[in-house]
């Protein structure tokens, strides 16, 4: 329809750029996707053999030139905003971290411009939780902030504890938009150590890695139950140790050591995080699969669950536009896909 047309206008290209992944999806005037493209050039990747700064800045201008050029050579001085390690201290160039207690409305004053290729890529700041426990997030903020954005337009609960599933978990607190603190643990990086590199891995006969769609739902349970019954009594460190005991035992198949493991890890991350902070209803901000593992995990130990999308970071990014004023103000930002509470059709 030609009164479309205007709204089809390219407006914003978005970045989640993470340590082992790139996200960018092409916005248009009302925040929905035009295009995308995803592919494995995260920042490890991208600047795997640069001796120095400025060999590593070239690195990835020459990426983003590659993967982002075929949107922006026809539309010079679109915006472009990114997030994720990119912004790190040994990604692109260092967008510096916001200390918490913060409102993520700050996220939008607080950019940093980096020259690319006839373009300006303007980088989102990361959190930080200063003190004795000092902890860091970097990419999961504009997360949050898509994930409130949906939140709201759900009408439902308000968030006020999310989990943000991946190689390290984030817990992270909310008061509204304010960021009241948060916490990190190492999950997903040691199930991939584990079924990777460990004793452990002898014996697994399925795919560890992370993103399958299907799961053994008998393993994963018992992990959370031996996890749940025995964790503060013998420990995780011996609880992980049983994934081979079982096997040579004929108590467990070797097919199912990945999930055990994996039931495990996240039984252990669930109950402590429930612990610390006993929240009845806690959002799942990740992929289909890891969300089905976390949510078991949660209604394991009493808590509801809310999943949404990962796919979310693209709304949060165009929150923090929109508030930096580099698009219009009017717009409500893309859709990305939301479950309440409840069980969510063809999860287990």
């Amino acid at each position: 329809m030609a009164d479309d047309a205007p709204r089809r206008d390219a407006a914003l290209v978005a970045l989640d750029w993470g340590t082992s992944s790139f996200r960018g999806w092409l916005l248009d005037t009302a925040g929905e996707v035009l295009d995308e493209v995803r592919t494995d050039d995260g920042t490890l990747r991208c600047s795997a053999g640069a001796g120095s700064a400025p060999e590593r800045a070239a690195a990835f201008e020459r990426t983003f030139a590659r993967l982002c050029g075929p949107w922006l050579d026809p539309r010079p001085g679109l915006p472009v905003l990114g997030a994720g390690m990119v912004g790190s201290n040994h990604g692109w160039a260092d967008a510096r971290y916001l200390d918490v207690p913060t409102g993520l409305a700050r996220l939008a004053d607080h950019l940093t411009a980096v020259p690319a290729s006839g373009s300006v890529v303007r980088l989102v700041p990361g959190l930080r939780v200063a003190g004795p426990d000092p902890d860091v997030l970097r990419g999961e903020e504009v997360q949050l902030l898509g994930a409130l954005e949906e939140a709201r337009e759900q009408g439902g609960t308000p968030l006020a504890t999310v989990v943000l599933p991946g190689t390290h978990s984030k817990w992270v607190r909310l008061d509204g938009e304010r960021v009241t603190g948060f916490g990190t643990v190492m999950t997903g990086e040691l199930y991939g150590l584990l079924l990777r590199d460990s004793i452990l891995a002898r014996l697994a006969e399925a795919d560890p890695a992370d993103g399958r769609d299907d799961f053994d739902r008998e393993a994963f349970d018992r992990g959370l139950d031996t996890e749940a019954r025995r964790g503060d009594e013998r420990g995780l460190a011996a609880l992980l140790f049983t994934a081979r005991t079982l096997v040579m035992a004929g108590a467990l198949r070797p097919a199912q050591v990945a999930d055990y493991v994996s039931g495990l890890l996240v039984g252990s991350e669930v109950r402590h995080a429930l612990r610390a902070d006993p929240a009845p209803l806690v959002t799942v901000c990740a992929s289909r699969s890891t969300a089905r593992r976390y949510r078991r995990a949660l209604e394991h130990h009493g808590a509801a669950a809310r999943v949404v999308g990962e796919d979310v970071a693209a709304r949060g990014l165009w929150r923090v536009a929109r508030d930096a004023g580099l698009v219009a103000a009017d717009r409500t930002g893309p859709r990305a896909s939301t479950t309440l509470s409840g069980t969510e059709e063809g999860t287990p």
